[in-house]
């Protein structure tokens, strides 16, 4: 799996090739099939646990109820840290989410995923008392969703402190 990620992180799905997978992952063409009936299957099974795992973050800690301040900047905080872990998923993540051609099945877990964060973060700027709520949480996703694009593009100038800290004192 951890190879199949990085040759679709790398290459994109139309790119990866089983070949290429399997001399990541440094075993024989023919085992691949062995596993996968095809890198579609491989590709659908990488999606769903790599989506399970971000989902799962939600409900570590207090992060799917978040009261404060506080528990906002450490939900963004450990956020960031998931997404600079797990890079090359998310690198995949939007490279599909950009193809008009994804499968449905992407589609649907995609915005499961994505109603998940929203539903936390509205319900954190209701009791904010927020004049609209949803808005702020899409504004806040959005934001996020920045801050993500640009850690794929430079993460190494970029000041991720600095801009976590503004992000904090513009939404907690």
């Amino acid at each position: 799996m951890q190879a199949a990620l990085k040759v679709f992180a790398n290459h994109g799905f139309n790119g990866a090739t089983i070949n290429l997978i399997a001399k990541e992952a440094g075993i024989a063409k023919g085992l691949m099939y062995t596993y996968y009936e095809s890198k579609e299957q491989l590709l659908d099974e990488l999606l769903s646990f790599g989506m399970q795992k971000a989902a799962s973050f939600l409900y570590e800690d207090s992060t799917g109820k978040l009261e404060s301040k506080k528990e906002f900047a450490a939900s963004l905080r450990k956020m960031v840290q998931l997404f600079l872990q797990e890079a090359d998923f998310w690198r995949l993540y939007t490279m599909l989410a950009l193809q008009p051609n994804i499968s449905e099945k992407f589609h649907k877990e995609a915005m499961a995923f994505l109603q998940q964060y929203l539903e936390v973060y509205m319900a954190y700027f209701k009791k904010k008392k927020s004049v609209n709520p949803m808005a702020e949480a899409m504004l806040f996703g959005s934001v996020l969703d920045g801050l993500m694009f640009d850690l794929m593009v430079a993460p190494d100038e970029y000041p991720i402190e600095d801009v976590i800290e503004m992000i904090i004192k513009k939404f907690a």
